[in-house]
């Protein structure tokens, strides 16, 4: 099969399509052919050496890639088709390495069917983020009618936020630039606050302080004393941590949730129904033979929307 390694870490040059065995199922696994995959900030920093001590263990050449979606190739005992249309995520700092390739074997438990009529290359950008998502509000447990911040609305993952909250009936406040108002409006968020200085708008709405806050965009120490004493802030990197003693704070990692199906599927779902909307970039797909432009594109950032490789 084919498949985009790197033997050392640098820039996007050091990224190469590579001939490599095709994978074997294993037991609980399933072999699928994928169809796209996203590059994310992650990829970028197992790529460029960020991620190098939480790669020791590994020995090259190295696949990244997070998210897919494809077919399935070899369903094992998993209950899939053969054929079905799949989304998946997976953990790339590992032997089996991770999606950029044309065949992956993945536990049965970390993909989700998802109907024949939703555009693949779209629906990989849906499964990690909505999968934190998810993780976040479950940490949260806000009921309908509860209040959320969103900071970083406009992101991938904000995005992901905003859909998730208010399909469970959760009042979402989301603050971002001009430029991205009418986005997250159309995303589902309920009130939109300004970037800056955004304190006396929120407090117009929630005079106590929200129930709850996911903190997209890492400012969570300058704005948790917006969340009610006894409500939950979520930091969604290991190395940012919230600190205000009255509230519950949990910092929350996408790989504690790779296998958790139901999560997984409750995604597929939505996706297949509307209710998540898949966002490539725009000009973002590219053929996975053009992955040291794709890396290039993602690592100039402004774009609202995933960068795909299409295989």
């Amino acid at each position: 099969m084919k498949a985009i390694t790197f033997d050392s870490f640098g820039g996007p040059e050091v990224l190469n399509v590579s001939d490599l065995p095709d994978p074997k199922a294993g037991p609980g696994e399933v072999l699928v052919r994928v169809a796209a995959s996203t590059v994310n900030p992650t990829d970028l920093m197992m790529r460029n050496g960020a991620q190098a001590k939480m790669m020791e263990q590994l020995a090259p050449p190295y696949v990244a890639g997070m998210e897919f979606s494809g077919v399935i190739e070899d369903a094992g005992d998993s209950g899939l088709a053969v054929g079905q249309p799949v989304i998946g995520v997976l953990n790339p700092r590992t032997p089996r390495g991770g999606s950029y390739a044309e065949l992956i074997a993945v536990p049965a438990a970390s993909v989700a069917a998802v109907s024949a009529s939703v555009d693949l290359v779209g629906a990989a950008t849906v499964p990690m983020n909505a999968l934190t998502a998810i993780l976040s509000l479950n940490f949260l447990d806000l009921k309908p009618g509860d209040t959320l911040l969103v900071t970083g609305g406009a992101g991938m993952l904000g995005g992901s936020v905003i859909q998730l909250a208010k399909a469970a009936g959760v009042k979402v406040l989301a603050n971002v630039g001009d430029k991205d108002r009418a986005l997250v409006r159309g995303l589902g968020a309920d009130v939109i606050l300004p970037r800056d200085n955004f304190d006396d708008a929120l407090r117009a709405e929630c005079p106590d302080g929200v129930d709850g806050m996911i903190d997209g965009a890492l400012i969570g120490n300058d704005v948790s004393h917006l969340v009610r004493d006894g409500g939950g802030a979520v930091s969604l990197r290991g190395t940012y941590k919230i600190e205000d003693p009255r509230l519950r704070v949990f910092n929350v990692s996408v790989l504690t949730g790779m296998e958790d199906n139901d999560a997984i599927q409750h995604i597929a779902d939505m996706l297949g129904s509307g209710a998540l909307v898949p966002r490539v970039a725009p000009n973002g797909r590219y053929a996975y033979s053009d992955v040291v432009k794709a890396h290039q594109a993602t690592e100039a950032g402004g774009t609202r929307g995933r960068v795909v490789l299409v295989f």
